[in-house]
């Protein structure tokens, strides 16, 4: 077995020359054999080993002795010992969770701390194939997608950098309880593991012994059909990075996924944008299942204003040619500041906008009038009575050519593909309800400068993202 392990650990270059392992022991079976055979590969892959221990704080006196067993255990080898005491009770009241789910939030958490941001620590995990067995199981009972099935990886970085290795995972149980019993080696067994309020229990205790008696074979078979999934995955994931900036952009809770050429590439590599572009927008996956993915995907057949409600507060709404995932967008404060276009004010906030104001005699030279989105320039003597910067209202329009027709700013807004979502944010320079600038757009018909002009007002609208 040793060999065994010695193989695979190589294979995926588990741990650096020179590097340190923390192996996390609990006592059971899986963990003191894992930690016998690093202790005895140490020395040849040229590694040092310490031992992690997690006391739960939930089965109280056994608990203790658990903690006692591994401590002599790495005595009588020379081994350093970590004890680290953690509260599952307490932590899991206070997240409102199961305990199994708030002891591992919590191991996690000490092997995070432990391995700190050294990135020569390995910290060793005794998963082995039933383990993995039952995690795709478990995620295949949940609706998980591909990366589900692809059951535990050899090695992954965690969400801090730490790096964890499962030098076990071509390793069987039957494989762990003979070494130990040849050696004679004894260890601690968790009065917990026959508690079958637990999932993880009633699977390992019902679901896999059904299936090995059905076929021996069964977790054998299994692990080829992990392998051999991993490497569609990685292939997919190849496929998929080489893509990702053409079709998503933005941040966390503000993510913008093109759909132009999006529906022309395979489901495999469209479902892995949908759900990298939903993770971004999460900034986790946990709780983001297979059916949301789809969900996301259904949009692209549908109309503009569609949309979905997604975990973490996001919702995933079509918007022309992208679909936007996004947090729930705080609302909208309205702005509506009139101009005292006697006594011009210098500069004049809006919400995050400063718009500045000059007036001056007109010369006559076109070559000056600026050809900028965001600095006009304005017939002063056109729109000077009752002028206000101010958001949209029902029934605005604008002069929209020289006959004198009128287009409605729904109007306006709905050819210019600005999403509803944005179109209270619009700023305007506006009399009672006809519009002259849409800020950063149009101006309308006849506010410009012409030959009559004899007075000139420049309006400059500036905000921090343009």
């Amino acid at each position: 077995m040793i060999v065994q392990v010695e193989k695979f650990m190589r294979k995926w270059n588990m741990v650096p020359k020179g590097g340190r392992v923390l192996v996390g022991v609990s006592g059971g079976a899986d963990s003191v054999c894992l930690c016998l055979i690093l202790y005895e590969l140490s020395t040849k892959m040229n590694f040092s080993l310490e031992v992690i221990h997690v006391e739960h704080g939930i089965r109280g006196e056994e608990s203790k002795n658990d903690a006692v067993f591994v401590e002599q255990l790495c005595k009588q080898r020379g081994i350093v010992c970590h004890i680290r005491n953690v509260d599952v009770p307490r932590y899991a009241k206070i997240h409102h969770l199961g305990e199994e789910e708030a002891a591992r939030i919590l191991r996690y958490q000490v092997f995070a701390d432990a391995a700190g941001q050294d990135r020569n620590v390995r910290i060793a995990l005794a998963h082995h194939m039933e383990d993995n067995a039952e995690t795709m199981l478990f995620q295949l009972i949940r609706g998980s997608g591909l990366d589900g099935l692809c059951g535990m990886r050899p090695q992954r970085t965690g969400t801090n950098g730490e790096i964890y290795i499962r030098p076990f995972l071509q390793c069987s149980r039957e494989q762990i309880e003979q070494f130990l019993e040849e050696r004679g080696q004894g260890y601690c067994t968790d009065s917990t593991n026959a508690n079958e309020s637990y999932s993880r229990n009633r699977m390992r205790k019902r679901v896999l012994p059904e299936l090995i008696r059905m076929n021996p074979q069964a977790v054998q078979h299994m692990q080829t059909a992990m392998e051999q999934l991993q490497q569609v995955r990685d292939y997919l994931e190849e496929e998929t990075v080489s893509l990702e900036k053409k079709f998503i952009s933005g941040e966390r809770k503000n993510v913008k996924l093109d759909t132009d050429g999006l529906a022309e590439l395979s489901q495999a590599v469209r479902m892995r944008l949908i759900r990298k572009a939903v993770w971004k927008a999460a900034g986790a996956c946990k709780d983001i299942t297979a059916a949301h993915l789809q969900a996301v995907a259904d949009l692209l057949e549908k109309q503009t204003g569609r949309y979905v409600k997604l975990p973490y507060g996001l919702t995933a709404t079509r918007v022309y040619n992208v679909i936007e995932i996004m947090g729930k967008r705080k609302e909208t404060e309205k702005i509506c500041l009139p101009i005292d276009t006697d006594r011009l004010p210098e500069n004049l906030l809006a919400g995050e906008w400063k718009f500045s104001f000059k007036k001056f005699l007109y010369d006559g030279n076109t070559d000056k009038i600026p050809r900028k989105m965001y600095t006009k320039w304005f017939d002063y003597d056109k729109i000077k009575d009752s002028l206000a910067i101010r958001n949209r209202r029902k029934g605005d329009y604008f002069v929209l050519d020289a006959a004198g027709h009128h287009k409605k700013l729904e109007d306006y807004f709905v050819n210019e593909k600005i999403p509803a979502s944005h179109r209270d944010e619009q700023l305007l320079l506006a009399g009672e309800d006809e519009i002259f600038w849409i800020v950063g757009g149009r101006m309308a018909y006849g506010t410009g400068i012409s030959d009559a002009t004899r007075w000139v007002l420049e309006i400059t609208a500036s905000n921090s993202s343009h």
